[in-house]
């Protein structure tokens, strides 16, 4: 396999299941939490985003590395 599959491939993956564990976590913790009057967001959506972007990131550099 290609390493830009293989990137390709991490990414998506680290994408889904960084927003799905950012959600779980965020919907825990940060539900409560009154933020949504200074951001806009609310916290489990703000958890969502992060947990979505680091997944992609961190699943893109280990589909490269794998791919090896």
């Amino acid at each position: 396999m290609s390493k830009l599959a293989a990137g390709l491939i991490g990414l998506i993956a680290g994408v889904l299941a960084g927003a799905f564990l950012g959600l779980v976590i965020g919907g825990t913790f940060l539900g409560g939490l009154d933020i949504h009057e200074r951001l806009g967001l609310e916290g489990y959506e703000l958890a969502a985003y992060l947990g979505a972007v680091m997944g992609g990131a961190a699943g893109l550099v280990f589909g490269v590395r794998r791919a090896g």
